[in-house]
């Protein structure tokens, strides 16, 4: 794979990896290329999604079954293995900073895909059969998930001549800087009580930051710094209270909507929060409402954890202070209980790397405080410019005073018209709210556009604002793709393989007419 697809004169090529799957194809059958996204794809992942490991549903495999296709699975320039430049396996840095992380952007990791699909030489086919395979002998269905769903989605727009059809899964396709309504299905979609509880300790403890005296900055950042030592994930790496900055204290405060790997967006308020709220709102104020900064940590870490939840919450029962301190004991245990069950990191180092890159550089998207809410679940400190210094600058100094957004709204955001396109989304994904299928009542700016499960002709977009698709009511980030692993359920999936399937069945016969 060349390393920049628009300089002929560079010939340096890297290998970009991806697995195959051609159990199934008959001649004739098109190509799922499944986008795997900001992440590498492990060697279980890629026998898992193949075919090859216990039997869990996984659409893209679904329909090349279906429709006598192969199943490829892309992996993304930067990520698992697919390594344009060396990197430090410690770190995950590119030995090479800038001069790696420069070909790190939407438009060469679009041309590597694009590259694939035309120049396709799968092993065990002859040059001629892989010809044929290639596009646009062969049609090309994209379908991809999250970002890579945005991918998906775009590739009709940048390369309809190379992809025949896509599905976009949770695609983001509405760039910002700041997505502050990231929030709203959260709060939307927790007990009044709890929401009402971690709002009020908020405002509480920037009210501190913001307006209060030394002593009482202080006597916060003992609070935050002991929590955050409880909490075996070390979510600020702070040595000591005195060294916590504001983002530091917000960046631990927004934990359990930000920091956790059993994450509302990927597992909803049963797994996600429901525990961290539980023992938020049973919280016993017998030790912490007399703080101080001579107080043994067990003050801020022990709780017996059994008072009984009223519906109006502790802040409005009990106060605000006892409200923060409630907050701090949820979060500590949600990390010890986060730990238990996934002691390691969700990302290899390269991979966490590589993505920031592309946070900070394009895409945006940062998840941070509202500035037109005074309740909000996170920190007014979680914001911005703190993401840029703390992450963006203090990882690249190289990196843009502000990402490059545009590298993907060009291609129409919101207003994006592609054909032979299938969007869904789920209906409390937080990611939603800059998708587009993304309501008024998410994200006050969406533009509402309709969904329709009629399909639209071939190489046609759906009339008006129209949008093919299907917003899954309760669900969240990506649930459509394959088996939930927690419930065990395919339903969900089933149901959107046999929508992308009546769209298939509309467009297929019109490929090379």
């Amino acid at each position: 794979m060349p390393i920049d697809h628009f300089n002929p004169s560079d010939t340096r090529t890297y290998e970009n990896r991806y697995w195959m799957n051609d159990t199934y194809y008959r001649k004739g059958g098109p190509v799922f290329l499944y986008d795997n996204g900001e992440a590498g794809v492990s060697d279980s992942q890629a026998t898992q999604d193949t075919g090859g490991g216990p039997a869990l549903f996984f659409a893209p495999l679904e329909l090349a079954i279906r429709y006598h296709g192969i199943l490829i699975i892309w992996e993304h320039r930067f990520y698992g293995g697919s390594l344009p430049f060396e990197i430090n396996e410690t770190t995950g840095f590119a030995l090479a900073g800038h001069d790696a992380y420069k070909y790190l952007n939407n438009e060469q990791a679009m041309e590597d895909a694009v590259y694939l699909a035309t120049h396709f030489r799968p092993p065990g086919y002859s040059k001629e059969e892989g010809t044929a395979l290639s596009s646009p002998s062969t049609p090309w269905i994209w379908i991809g998930a999250s970002y890579a769903g945005t991918r998906a989605a775009r590739s009709r727009i940048r390369n309809p001549d190379v992809f025949f059809a896509s599905w976009s899964s949770s695609g983001p396709v509405q760039n910002v800087v700041g997505d502050w309504t990231y929030y709203n299905p959260v709060e939307q979609t927790m007990p009044a009580n709890c929401s009402a509880d971690v709002q009020a300790a908020i405002v509480y403890a920037d009210h501190i930051l913001n307006d209060g005296s030394a002593d009482e900055v202080a006597l916060l950042r003992r609070a935050i710094y002991i929590a955050n030592s409880a909490n075996p994930k070390d979510i600020t790496g702070i040595s000591t209270p005195e060294d916590l900055s504001y983002w530091d204290i917000a960046s631990f405060l927004a934990y359990p909507f930000q920091g956790s790997f059993f994450n509302f967006q990927s597992y909803g308020y049963a797994i996600g929060l429901s525990t961290f709220c539980r023992q938020l709102e049973t919280w016993t104020p017998f030790n912490s409402s007399s703080f101080s900064l001579d107080s043994p940590p067990s003050a801020i870490t022990n709780n017996s954890d059994n008072s009984p939840p009223t519906a109006a919450g502790i802040a409005a029962t009990q106060g605000p202070q006892n409200a923060f301190y409630a907050l701090l004991y949820a979060i500590i245990q949600k990390g010890i209980s986060d730990y238990k069950m996934f002691p390691g990191n969700p990302r290899a180092p390269g991979d966490a790397v590589a993505f920031w890159w592309q946070l900070c550089s394009e895409f945006g998207e940062f998840q941070v405080s509202s500035p037109h809410n005074a309740h909000n679940l996170v920190s007014r400190f979680y914001n911005v410019s703190g993401t840029e210094v703390n992450m963006c600058y203090s990882m690249f100094p190289y990196a843009p005073a502000r990402p490059n957004i545009e590298a993907f709204l060009k291609y129409g955001g919101w207003d994006m018209k592609p054909s032979n396109v299938m969007f869904t989304n789920g209906g409390i994904d937080p990611i939603g709210t800059i998708g587009i299928q993304a309501t008024t009542e998410q994200n006050p700016q969406a533009p509402n556009r309709p969904s329709t499960m009629d399909v639209p002709r071939c190489e046609v977009p759906p009339r008006g604002d129209q949008v093919y698709g299907q917003v899954w009511p309760g669900q969240v980030h990506a649930s459509d793709i394959s088996t939930n692993p927690f419930t065990m359920s395919a339903a969900v999936a089933e149901a959107a393989v046999e929508l992308f399937g009546k769209a298939l069945d509309v467009w297929l016969p019109c490929f090379g007419a």
